[in-house]
């Protein structure tokens, strides 16, 4: 009987585990950074949100795919304390290799925080390091000038036999959080697509059929911007707010 117990106690520790995953106590004020090429670094705010432990905080960056690197940008300081409930400061800055990267498009990057939390007291405890990923976009100068509105709606939608085809004409990077159809919701299945500058990717499957579909980008601020397209034939176009093409 007492077996019994004990492995039930045992099992409804691990199915807690499970459904109640673990917060970040170090947060982010962003959750994507633009590095415009004018700017000689900018600055990641940190936040320790724990009510009475100091936790450590390394970062790091990553090109775009996925290794670590220390040029042509840098975070610094590259590992800090962070006390209960305050704030602390990483500055990214660019080193004079950004000379080399293309003038013509965004390059991507990876911002990385992990969270290194204080030594129990307790024995036979699992501590768990909680690391956070906000994608970095260095927007070379000569881009400025294309800025001009709401640029991520120069997102192109074709309608194919079995999905749909989404083509980025521009030089930034453009990521689409939300599809959905037929006002039905967000389509099962679909998290989201990043759009290299100039690219182009297919969503195939008869979720994702339709005539009409609603698509929201990520603006500069992190913020969902949502546009209804209309398809005829295999071309789709994008509904004002005022209803008209």
């Amino acid at each position: 009987m007492k077996k019994q117990i004990l492995h039930t106690a045992i099992a409804l520790l691990m199915m807690a585990s499970v459904a109640c995953p673990a917060i970040a106590a170090i947060n982010l004020d962003r959750t994507r950074i633009i590095f415009n090429a004018n700017d000689k670094s900018v600055s990641v705010m940190l936040e320790n949100q724990s009510k009475g432990l100091p936790y450590l905080a390394q970062v790091w960056l990553e090109n775009a795919q996925g290794e670590k690197i220390t040029s042509p940008l840098v975070a610094l300081p590259p590992m800090q304390r962070i006390d209960a409930g305050q704030k602390s400061q990483i500055r990214v800055l660019q080193l004079p290799e950004t000379a080399a990267l293309p003038k013509d498009r965004e390059s991507l990057f990876y911002f990385n925080v992990r969270e290194v939390p204080p030594k129990s007291d307790m024995a036979n405890v699992m501590q768990v390091a909680i690391q956070s990923r906000v994608k970095l976009f260095f927007r070379p100068a000569e881009l400025r000038k294309l800025l001009k509105g709401n640029w991520q709606e120069q997102l192109q939608v074709s309608r194919l036999s079995d999905g749909l085809k989404l083509t980025n004409p521009t030089p930034f990077y453009i990521t689409v959080g939300y599809l959905g159809k037929d006002n039905k919701g967000n389509v099962p299945g679909f998290d989201s697509v990043m759009l290299a500058p100039f690219a182009t990717e297919s969503l195939t499957g008869s979720q994702y059929v339709s005539e009409r579909y609603s698509l929201g980008y990520m603006d500069d601020y992190g913020g969902l911007q949502v546009n209804e397209y209309q398809c005829q034939a295999t071309q789709c176009q994008r509904i004002s707010k005022e209803g008209k093409r």
